[in-house]
């Protein structure tokens, strides 16, 4: 019967590698979580990982699972894989890594040594995205090993997304979703392909076209379990591997906000607002719009690239209290951190925070800024300035994705860590002034991946169908019209003026900083 099938699902993330097993109804099943060791940090700037020891994580988890599931272990029909975006593994022809990977939070530069062709960088300082564009190169992995390991790049036949090699250790087939692609290098988002020489960005990444590892479409099977990947892993041999894509956009779907008419905001590390598109549409000029795990489909995003990482830096640096009473008493340090929310009224006695802790394409030269002050605020102030500034940006990168795509959103769901606070939730539904909810599970990439899994099994005939089978509101939040107001007053008259007015600022710190970026 269909209803004891169930989908495997691995999700490795910046601070944990799980294993997830939905059923058709959307239910999780059973899963397992393993902490992921700290990045290797060479120093502020680079932020490295063992592709060997992720690998390992994968299989942990997936054994564990087996121990825990028993017999329920054989009703697993089908496996899938999504994992974080903007990362890079970096291969040889046989498969194995040349060096440690670089993730997302890589934030290393380099002064490419060869120009870009003149006519090029004239059209780019002609459409105002020169300095975009060199921001770009500097900031591409491809062109910092190419530069800087002249050896390793040579010796490196591949650069693929972390989704690619896992599922190459897990079928023998080094291949990925067109779902699965968001870094810098030279993927065509529109048309859902590899770029070619004549393509406008290409020259950007330095990265050639033979260095990138065969696409596929979601849904399709990539291959099935190998005997070695099995043994290794615990999951039967000869099970198909169903291409999915990365966790953001495996994620809107989980959330159920495949449809234009929801967004979708992830509360995680990175924290980001996606629409979701039937035409390409350019979050930003030049921001590429993602290609949807749902087939011919796009979401444009507007990513926070530190997010809801800014409460991980204020507990460390702040929550001396809450860490040392959630280890006596067993209750959370974020359940503590709520109640210092609740403290605080809204606005936070107008102490502001624009939470531009990383580059934006557009705000290179960006750094993070709290201000307004006063003898009043304490850290519960800053805490929830934070909460609220990082609600502000969203609600920004919402307002102008409406712009661009026309989309009428009536709705908002959530998903990430942040979204497991009450309070959270409802701050960010005061100041988008939407109803905001949450599914009946906070592993929503996993969802969308086992939704798109099942699909392509045959258990339903569409994503939509899949969709309302699989994924249910738990929780919903109405917005408070006069905290909305509020916010609303805050937002346009001050946290709207905040990056223009400081950009000279940030200018000068840019320049001062430089010789740290390299």
């Amino acid at each position: 019967m269909k209803d004891n099938k169930l989908v495997l699902v691995f999700d490795v993330g910046t601070q944990s590698t799980r294993a997830l097993a939905f059923d058709c109804s959307g239910e999780l099943v059973e899963k397992t979580k393993r902490a992921e060791p700290p990045y290797i940090s060479k120093n502020d700037n680079r932020a490295e990982k063992d592709i060997n020891e992720l690998w390992h994580g994968i299989c942990a988890v997936s054994q564990e699972l087996k121990a825990k599931m028993g017999d329920r272990w054989d009703d697993i029909v089908a496996v899938t894989v999504t994992s974080i975006r903007n990362s890079l593994f970096f291969l040889d022809r046989d498969g194995n890594p040349t060096r440690d990977a670089i993730l997302w939070m890589d934030k290393r530069e380099v002064e490419c040594p060869d120009p870009l062709p003149l006519w090029k960088r004239f059209i780019y300082s002609a459409v105002g995205m020169g300095e975009a564009v060199r921001v770009q190169r500097r900031t591409s992995y491809t062109n910092w090993v190419r530069v800087n390991q002249p050896e390793i790049w040579q010796r490196t036949a591949k650069v693929v997304m972390p989704t690619a090699w896992y599922n190459f250790k897990l079928t023998g087939r080094l291949a990925d979703s067109t779902a699965g692609q968001a870094a810098k290098f030279p993927y065509d988002y529109k048309n859902r392909k590899w770029m070619t020489k004549r393509s406008l960005n290409y020259c950007i990444f330095g990265c050639p076209i033979d260095k990138m590892c065969e696409l596929v479409h979601p849904g399709d099977v990539i291959g099935k379990i190998t005997a070695e990947a099995s043994a290794e892993t615990g999951i039967k041999q000869g099970l198909p591997l169903i291409a999915t894509g990365a966790d953001k956009v495996c994620e809107t779907v989980g959330n159920g906000a495949a449809a234009s008419d929801i967004a979708s905001i992830s509360l995680g590390t990175a924290a980001s607002v996606e629409v979701t598109t039937s035409r390409y549409v350019e979050p930003e000029t030049f921001m590429p719009a993602y290609t949807a795990v749902v087939k011919g489909k796009y979401n444009p995003e507007i990513q926070i690239f530190r997010g809801f990482w800014m409460v991980s830096w204020f507990k460390e640096q702040f929550a001396f209290f809450e860490q040392y009473e959630a280890e006596r008493t067993g209750v959370p340090a974020e359940k503590l951190l709520d109640d210092l929310l609740n403290t605080v009224p809204v606005c936070s006695n107008g102490l502001l925070v624009q939470p531009y802790w990383g580059p934006g394409l557009k705000t290179p030269q960006a750094k993070g800024v709290m201000i307004g002050f006063n003898d009043v605020h304490t850290r519960a102030h800053i805490y929830r300035a934070i909460i609220e500034g990082l609600g502000y940006a969203l609600f920004d990168g919402l307002e102008n994705l409406i712009r661009r795509t026309g989309n009428r959103i009536s709705k908002v769901a959530v998903s990430g860590g942040g979204s497991q606070s009450e309070i959270v939730c409802k701050i960010m539904a005061d100041i988008i002034g939407l109803p905001v909810y949450k599914v009946q599970t906070y592993e929503t990439s996993g969802l969308g991946c086992a939704v798109v899994a099942f699909t392509s099994l045959g258990v339903y005939g569409s994503v939509d169908e899949a969709t309302a089978a699989m994924v249910r509101v738990a929780k919903e939040y109405k917005p408070d019209a006069a905290n909305h107001d509020r916010y609303m007053q805050f937002y346009s008259r001050v946290y709207k003026k905040i990056y223009r007015c400081n950009l000279p600022i940030y200018n000068e710190l840019y320049s001062l900083l430089a010789a740290d970026r390299y």
